[in-house]
C-alpha cells in the first residue's frame, strides 16, 4: 500500500478495484470535501505517478477521464486544475453525506470491518433500503422577511440543497394568511434567516423543526471592499433602511471595520442624490441596483451586494436534512 505525499491518496494493490478507479474516486472525494477547491492545481502526471509508485499512464488515464467528465480542466502550458463546473459544485453540495459516511466507517472500523467489507455492507444496505422504501423528497419551506431581496436569499438556499423548497414571507404568516400558513404547517422542515428563528418558531406547530441559517457577502465583494484604504466612505443602500442596516451588519460580521460604513434606504437616496456623490463605494441591494447605477454621478463605484449562505450554516442544514429524511 502506498500513500501520496502530494495528495492524501492511498493505493491498495490488494483491493479488488482497479488502481485507476481508486485514484479517480479519491480525487473526486478531495474535490467534494474541498480539500481541492475550484481553481486549485493538481500535481503533474509524472509527479503523482512517482509518489504513488505506479505507471504514469494510469494517472494520465485518470486525469483524462476526470477532465472529460468535468471534474478537472487542463490549461495548455500551465497544468491541470479543479474545474469551476456544475458537477464540482454538485459534488461539494454532498458534504453532509461524506460526513455521515466517515462517521459510519469509524463505527465499522471499531467492529474490525475492512474498507472493502464496509463498502460491501454499505452497498447491501443501500440496495435493501431501496427495495423496502423509495425515498420521498422532503417538503421544505424557506421563510424570509424582506420581500424585495427574498428571491436572492431563496436562491442561495436552493443552491445548497437538492430538495424542492417553497418561499414564504414572514409578513404573510404574521397576518395569518391562510394559504401561507397551510404551506408552512405542511412542511417537513422550515428554514429561515437566523435572525427570524424566534418569530418563525412561534408560527409553526409544536412538531415542526425550524433551522436558522446565516448569510454572508459574496467572496468577490468582500475582496473588493477589503482593498479600500482605511477610512474610505462606503454606503450600503437597501430597498428599505432595514435592508441597508442588514447589509452593514453582514459586512461588520466579516471583519470589515476599517471603513466608514453608512446604511440608508432607497427613499433617502431619492430625496437627496448628493448622498451618492462623496463616497468611495456604494453597495446596493439587487432590487435597487439598476436605479442607483442610473442616478449615481459615479456609476463605476456602484456594486451589487451579493451574498451566499454561510458554509457552517450550510453544513448544519444538510446534516439536519439527512436526519429528518431518515425519520420520514
Amino acid at each position: 500500500m502506498s500513500v501520496s505525499k502530494v495528495l492524501p491518496i492511498t493505493i491498495d494493490t490488494h483491493a479488488p478495484f482497479p488502481i485507476a478507479a481508486q485514484v479517480s474516486e479519491q480525487i473526486k472525494l478531495l474535490v467534494g470535501t474541498q480539500y481541492l477547491k475550484p481553481g486549485d492545481s493538481l500535481p503533474t502526471v509524472i509527479q503523482l505517478a512517482e509518489y504513488l509508485n505506479i505507471n504514469h499512464n494510469t494517472i494520465a488515464l485518470v486525469y483524462s477521464e476526470l477532465i472529460e467528465t468535468g471534474y478537472l480542466i487542463a490549461k495548455r502550458g500551465r497544468g491541470t486544475f479543479v474545474a469551476e463546473s456544475q458537477l464540482v459544485q454538485k459534488s461539494i453540495s454532498r458534504d453532509s453525506l461524506y460526513q455521515v459516511l466517515e462517521q459510519a466507517f469509524l463505527i465499522a472500523a471499531q467492529m474490525e470491518l475492512s474498507p472493502f467489507d464496509f463498502g460491501l455492507t454499505a452497498y447491501a444496505v443501500a440496495v435493501s433500503s431501496n427495495e423496502r422504501k423509495q425515498v420521498v423528497p422532503l417538503k421544505l419551506a424557506f421563510v424570509e422577511s424582506f420581500q424585495s431581496e427574498a428571491d436572492l436569499y431563496f436562491q442561495s438556499v436552493q443552491a445548497e440543497i437538492s430538495n424542492p423548497v417553497s418561499l414564504l414571507y414572514l409578513e404573510d404568516l404574521q397576518t395569518r394568511q391562510a394559504v401561507a400558513l397551510r404551506e408552512l404547517h405542511t412542511s417537513d422542515l422550515v428554514i429561515t434567516n437566523a435572525q427570524y428563528v424566534s418569530n418563525v418558531t412561534q408560527l409553526t406547530t409544536s412538531k415542526q423543526e425550524v433551522i436558522g441559517v446565516n448569510f454572508e457577502p459574496d467572496l468577490q465583494l468582500l475582496i473588493q471592499i477589503s482593498t479600500l484604504t482605511a477610512g474610505s466612505q462606503v454606503l450600503a443602500v437597501g430597498q428599505k433602511l432595514a435592508e441597508g442596516k442588514n447589509m452593514k451588519q453582514m459586512l461588520e460580521k466579516c471583519g470589515i471595520y476599517h471603513l466608514n460604513l453608512q446604511s440608508v434606504g432607497l427613499e433617502s437616496i431619492q430625496q437627496d442624490f448628493h448622498l451618492l456623490k462623496h463616497v468611495d463605494l456604494v453597495c446596493v441591494s439587487q432590487s435597487a441596483y439598476d436605479y442607483i447605477r442610473e442616478v449615481s454621478p459615479q456609476p463605476e463605484k456602484v456594486v451589487s451586494f451579493k451574498f451566499i449562505i454561510n458554509r457552517a450554516s450550510a453544513s448544519v442544514l444538510k446534516t439536519r436534512l439527512v436526519a429528518v429524511q431518515m425519520k420520514a
